[in-house]
């Protein structure tokens, strides 16, 4: 252990480097030795103060760069060929997020919107459970007694819902979960139909999805990690007129078929309006062709503004020619009533508990709120808490509904007597 003497010794040393003398005079000033070239220096200081003075070199640097880069597409950088978990979670992620991208943007592709959702799905799965390996949490579906359920040997996970929970900031990413909750209905609909009419109509949440995907995978894993620096702006047929783009929206709209139309009313109406007017949710795509004033004088062939950074003049324009004009909520017969998301969300934003979807089924059996799925009489719902909605045959939750969950889940021990387990802070 170093002395007071060193102590004093390598501080006041310090103190003359950093004011720019050179290592080597320093070194031939104290202890005599002009052959060490700045190494005593950097080791004494570095023994006796924990203070690092020796930069890294280009050469360090670059190779650091390389191997987190080798890393990001699923390769080794080292030849025993050991990647984390965490590595190689974050690499298929992706990789399904570019090939999601790729095949929506090929001309020729016929099964668009799709094959983005699978895809996308898949991405948002591998990139949460990366983010939980890197946090040391598990999200194993677990057995009644605490220990992880298994599929043909393998552990069973949990499912993307429930990973996007246990990876995000419950009410700070409310838009993000929104619209991860609009694709996970989605998919249900469309994964194995062929409907290119769907394309245009959600191309604006399909936006959204993109770049929270990339929002996260960079704020969870670094600027390297960015899909951006791989992907470029595809070119447009479209047409820009807003003649021609109102009369295609009305004719692709009435190619959907009902159900699927439905459930996209529904989503947009069951949203909060906060929700449904952020970026993070859906997006309002403009395809504007704009020639420079003369050659070679555009800087740039795409600009990309922000919302609320849209000039005054050009956002007048803009409206009249949206080629995906943003969402509107459309109202439904149940919009008082909260789907099963909402109540989880609103549960969850004011319990100090973890609550799921599963949670919040164990619920509505223990209470017998509403009967099980494929009942004979669907309408044997307790009204003060639940309605069944016939037109769309599903059920809608009151307010009452949460404040009951509120109260009862509050207490511990109902906790574990309802949803079966140990609650887990959040």
């Amino acid at each position: 252990m170093a002395g007071e003497e060193d102590h004093q010794q390598a501080e006041e040393m310090l103190f003359r480097f950093q004011a720019g003398e050179s290592k080597s005079a320093l070194e031939i000033e104290y202890w005599d030795d002009p052959t060490s070239h700045g190494k005593h220096f950097t080791s004494f200081v570095r023994r006796v103060l924990g203070v690092e003075t020796e930069g890294r070199s280009h050469q360090s640097s670059e190779l650091e760069r390389l191997a987190n880069l080798l890393r990001l597409n699923g390769i080794s950088p080292s030849r025993a060929g050991d990647l984390s978990i965490e590595d190689r979670l974050v690499a298929n992620a992706r990789q399904a997020a570019l090939a999601a991208i790729r095949l929506y943007n090929d001309p020729s592709a016929g099964f668009r919107t799709e094959t983005l959702v699978v895809l996308m799905i898949i991405a948002w799965n591998c990139l949460f459970q990366a983010r939980l390996e890197h946090l040391n949490v598990d999200y194993c579906e677990l057995n009644d007694d605490g220990s992880p359920q298994e599929f043909q040997g393998r552990a069973r996970y949990l499912g993307t819902w429930d990973l996007a929970n246990k990876s995000l900031n419950g009410a700070g990413d409310a838009d993000i979960l929104a619209n991860l909750d609009f694709f996970l209905g989605l998919r249900h609909l469309v994964e194995h139909r062929y409907l290119p009419a769907v394309d245009v109509v959600v191309a604006g949440e399909a936006q959204s999805m993109l770049l929270n995907f990339e929002e996260l995978l960079i704020s969870w894993f670094g600027d390297p990690a960015r899909l951006g620096t791989e992907l470029v702006v595809p070119l447009q047929l479209f047409q820009l007129r807003p003649d021609s783009a109102v009369a295609s929206m009305k004719k692709l709209q009435a190619e959907i078929p009902v159900d699927v139309m439905d459930f996209l009313n529904r989503h947009r109406a069951e949203v909060s309006p906060e929700v449904l007017r952020s970026p993070r949710y859906a997006m309002q795509l403009f395809f504007v062709p704009v020639a420079a004033n003369r050659e070679r004088s555009a800087d740039a062939v795409v600009n990309f503004f922000k919302v609320g950074e849209v000039p005054s003049d050009l956002e007048e324009v803009l409206q009249r020619i949206a080629v995906v004009a943003k969402p509107k909520a459309v109202a439904v017969a149940s919009a008082d009533l909260l789907s099963p998301t909402e109540v989880v969300n609103l549960v969850s934003a004011r319990l100090p508990y973890r609550f799921t979807l599963n949670g919040h089924a164990k619920c509505w059996r223990h209470f017998r709120a509403r009967p099980p799925d494929g009942a004979a009489e669907p309408t044997s719902t307790d009204t003060e808490f639940c309605i069944y909605d016939k037109l769309h045959k599903g059920y809608g939750y009151t307010q009452d509904w949460v404040e009951m969950l509120l109260g009862t889940l509050s207490d511990i021990e109902r906790y574990r007597e309802i949803i079966g387990t140990d609650p887990t802070a959040i």
